[in-house]
């Protein structure tokens, strides 16, 4: 064995200490080592072994293949797997602490707040706009997050202790971390059973419970204190797809969608009873000491009989904690509320109760002996009665056969309805908008399973909206949404449910009439191109204007990137997502419509990923306008939210830049088309915008060449990445295809960002964007263009970090496993010669010798984990190949465990993989 006792530390102060991030760094190589050797020391040997010959970046590859298969041909090669990828976890534990221990958090908002008014802008519409704005985070299950919670709560404590090492108590914190490491090194990295959808609620609940609660609850006190008043809604609304997101997921039931929605009601209210009971201890408040206003007295009076014969004892002395237990016996209520259908006395109905009683405890209350309770109103502003909004998501045909079938029953269609021409469907479906609402239970039975499911799930949604809160579910989500008639399907559902309830002239009331918001969600690049078109034909129906008057005049609209990406690749992909956002914007103004946008965003960069804010402040002007809806994806969601100092960063730098974009997008004149800094506005310059549409439609041809028009491509794709090994992982409860077919355009964009990122090559994000820089023929205007649009220098700098994690030789390796020899020789070529042009021309555009050495730290992160990456990869390609000439069931799937472990070690490493 190699006598290999160095870390991965590198950074030395100039006094000639570690920093303590590299401190961090030696302990925790040290106890797993040390760990490795007190428990398997052939595994500890192994491990070195491997390392050593990395990091040295030994010439010898003969050394690396000799390591390799001493450890595929022993019995300790799950253990040498799971060495390495617990490392990867470490390493970013390590990291994310001081990554975020070294930023500004909160602060971030009040610099946006600041530098807008050293810009010009007066502080009373910078405050209008913070007091109003919300970001909308929607946590989704998607299976790229692929550790089980055993490992998610151990990142969260491991963390903690890393804090204390360099405190009092830091044998204490050490000794916890050993103990936590052991316990993980016992546990199987891979799940042996299917993840349910109950199961992904579970790790979410946690994540939110632990972390993003507290942290979203701080950010809502901070911009109170901003503003210098109580707030009236929560900038953060709170929002998930668990439970609701049935698109090709046949496991989301209604029953299941039922169960989530009782369950996220039941744990905040729970919340809430545990914060009540803190403070009925801590508020002993005596009216011999602070007397109470007629108000206050007032409820208690009323309220009296509802008090037990203990706390009536409190009711004349101890005001606070009678009032207190009252509230608590309010939310109690409500939990025996929801299960029955007979009205309930004494007990809360809507959040705004809840709050109203606690701001009548506040206005009795000094600054100081009030700072929890406000608190608490600001988490019951955040969580009200549903904890998260849930969005329901189902596929366009499922909504399309169903009305097809009820309108058969019906008699208001006489054959299948989804084979019309648009035309006829919007004219039968005007007909039908004009009669009389039916119920929907009195036809249940007359129609097949699959539309029972629809017309079952509109009926529930009602249910839950009367029962639990109106905002427990607000998005009806269409998926591959392609004409006007898809939304006004689902608009007869809703008429019918009682989820719309078209207004009357003489309607004087502030009543919801609209219930729920018809989001389209276009995702192909055609799709994208005919949004326009879409909306403007359904603002010019008579049933759907309607509607949207009921809205208050405003569209919700999903757009999707991982389609997109999928369809055209990644530059066409932005620019066709900055074109349809720039002209929606355009015709809202000239229709009197707000829309409201909503970002199908993923973790990788090729959907959509990369740094949020600067993606906010690169959109197109009047895009925002105070709203910025987004889904949070898979690992995405522990990287950002795990830990509560991510999360309280994440938020902040995200309400940050939503509060600098908002006031320009308010305030701006309309000509604004690009914002990099405070001092450098610029206004829109036709030639270099034509020079993003050549590079958009050369990249597509590109792209398009390789992935649609080579023959042989699917086939490569199946060789030459691990994707039949993802699909048999048990990572998320969805399948990886919409369809049991082999085209690309039924692989759910997940998947096949997934599997091009295990073997490396990562092409969803770079491939075509050489050719399409090359195309431009001029440097200088290239350079120009990076200078000027923050579109193109944030699309740039996203892709040279994801080239950066490009490893080329270790693809290549995975190119051997394609069969067919012309085929891998020919598709291995086109990709090796476009991955050359388009490092050559990123590292042009942004000036640079070597990828990202303008950031420093960021390039020093990635390059960290490589060789831990690159030993996981090494032992994938030997388990494949051992895997392929295995000739029995038994060692088949000992290796097929295998495999997957390498798949959740690399994912560990690569960060963001889908």
């Amino acid at each position: 064995m190699q006598n290999d006792t160095q870390t991965d530390s590198k950074n030395i102060q100039k006094d000639g200490r570690k920093t303590q991030f590299d401190q961090e760094l030696d302990f925790i190589y040290q106890v797993m080592i040390g760990m490795l050797e007190e428990l398997n020391p052939e595994v500890m040997e192994f491990f070195l072994k491997l390392r050593y010959e990395l990091i040295n970046q030994t010439k010898s590859q003969e050394k690396i293949k000799t390591v390799l298969q001493d450890i595929t041909l022993s019995d300790k090669t799950l253990e040498v797997i799971k060495a390495f990828s617990l490392y990867n976890i470490l390493l970013n534990i390590i990291e994310e602490r001081h990554y975020f221990d070294k930023q500004a958090t909160l602060p971030a908002i009040q610099k946006s707040y600041d530098e807008l008014i050293k810009e010009g802008f007066d502080k009373q519409d910078i405050n209008k706009i913070l007091g109003q704005m919300q970001f909308y985070p929607v946590l989704t299950a998607h299976p790229t997050e692929s550790r089980r919670r055993t490992f998610l709560e151990a990142h969260h404590e491991i963390s903690d202790d890393l804090s204390k090492i360099f405190e009092f108590h830091k044998e204490e914190a050490k000794e916890h971390i050993k103990y936590r490491l052991r316990l993980l090194w016992k546990s199987h990295l891979v799940r042996s059973e299917k993840l349910e959808v109950l199961f992904e609620l579970d790790n979410l609940l946690y994540i939110v419970e632990s972390s993003i609660l507290k942290s979203s609850r701080k950010i809502l006190d901070f911009i109170e204190e901003i503003l210098q008043k109580p707030l009236e809604n929560s900038p953060i609304q709170l929002g998930s797809w668990i439970g609701g997101d049935r698109d090709g997921n046949p496991f989301v039931t209604n029953e299941l969608m039922t169960r989530v929605m009782r369950t996220q009601h039941e744990l905040i209210i729970k919340i809430y009873l545990q914060k009540i009971q803190k403070l009925s201890r801590e508020l002993s408040i005596s009216t011999d000491f602070s007397p109470i206003n007629q108000e206050l007295e007032l409820s208690l009076q009323e309220e009296k009989n509802q008090l037990g014969p203990n706390s009536l004892k409190l009711y004349g002395r101890e005001p606070f904690r009678a009032k207190l237990y009252l509230m608590e016996k309010k939310l109690r209520n409500r939990l025996i509320a929801v299960n029955t259908p007979n009205n309930m006395e004494f007990v809360y109905t809507h959040p705004k109760e809840l709050l109203e009683d606690i701001d009548l405890l506040i206005d009795n209350l000094d600054a100081l002996s009030s700072k929890y309770l406000k608190e608490f109103r600001n988490l019951v502003l955040l969580g009200g009665f549903h904890l998260m909004r849930l969005d329901f998501r189902e596929h366009r045909d499922m909504f399309l056969n169903a009305i097809s079938e009820v309108f058969c029953l019906l008699g208001v269609s006489d054959s299948d309805f989804g084979v019309f021409r648009e035309e006829k469907k919007i004219q039968i479906l005007n007909i039908a908008l004009e009669k009389p609402r039916i119920e929907l239970n009195t036809i249940i039975d007359k129609v097949s399973k699959n539309t029972q499911d629809i017309l079952e799930a509109f009926l529930r949604i009602d249910w839950a909206k009367r029962h639990i809160s109106e905002e427990i579910m607000k998005s009806f989500i269409i998926s591959m949404t392609t004409q006007a008639s898809d939304m006004l399907c689902v608009l007869w559902f809703a008429k019918q449910s009682g989820l719309w309830k078209p207004s009357k002239k003489t309607d004087q009331d502030k009543k919801i009439r609209a219930r729920i918001r018809i989001t389209p969600l276009f995702e192909t690049i055609d799709d994208l191109e005919r949004a326009k078109d879409i909306i403007n034909t359904l603002s010019q129906n008579k049933h759907y204007a309607h509607y949207l008057r009921d809205l208050k005049m405003t569209q919700e609209i999903m757009i999707g990137y991982s389609d997109s990406s999928k369809d055209g690749g990644i530059f066409t992909s932005n620019y066709s997502l900055y074109q349809a956002i720039f002209e929606l914007m355009k015709l809202g103004e000239n229709l009197g419509i707000k829309f409201i946008l909503f970002h199908g965003r993923g973790g990788s960069v090729s959907r959509g990923g990369g740094k949020l804010e600067s993606a906010l402040l690169a959109s197109p002007p009047k895009s925002v306008c105070g709203v910025l809806k987004t889904t949070e994806q898979g690992e995405v969601i522990s990287s950002r939210y795990l830990n509560p100092k991510s999360a309280e960063f994440n938020l902040a730098n995200t309400i940050g830049a939503l509060l600098r974009k908002s006031t320009y997008d308010s305030f701006c004149s309309e000509d604004v088309i690009n914002i990099k800094t405070s001092k450098n506005i610029c206004s829109i310059d036709v030639a270099q915008w034509q020079i993003m549409r050549q590079i958009s439609q050369i990249s597509c041809q590109a792209y398009r060449k390789l992935v649609y028009q080579t023959k042989g491509f699917m086939e490569y794709f199946k060789f030459a990445t691990p994707i039949n090994f993802i699909q048999q992982l048990n990572l998320g409860s969805r399948p990886s295809k919409r369809k049991d077919t082999s085209r690309v355009e039924d692989l759910r964009a997940i998947p096949w960002v997934f599997a091009w990122t295990q073997n490396r090559s990562i092409i969803p994000a770079w491939y075509g964007v050489g050719s399409g820089l090359e195309s431009v023929g001029d440097y200088g205007k290239l350079q120009s263009c990076y200078k000027d649009l923050e579109f193109f220098k944030t699309t740039i700098d996203n892709i040279s970090q994801a080239l950066l994690k490009v490893d080329i030789t270790i693809a290549q390796r995975y190119n051997k496993f394609v069969v067919d020899e012309n085929i891998r020789e020919c598709i291995w070529q086109m990709i090796k010669d476009e991955y050359d042009k388009t490092m050559e021309f990123v590292l042009l555009v942004r000036g640079e010798k070597q990828l990202l050495e303008n950031e420093a730290k960021l390039r020093e992160s990635i390059l960290l984990r490589k060789p831990y990456i690159t030993a996981l990869n090494l032992l994938q390609i030997e388990l494949i190949k051992k895997y392929n000439t295995s000739n029995y069931e038994t060692q088949q799937n000992r290796i097929m465990e295998q495999i997957h472990s390498t798949i959740v070690g690399i994912a560990q490493g690569m960060r963001n993989t889908g």
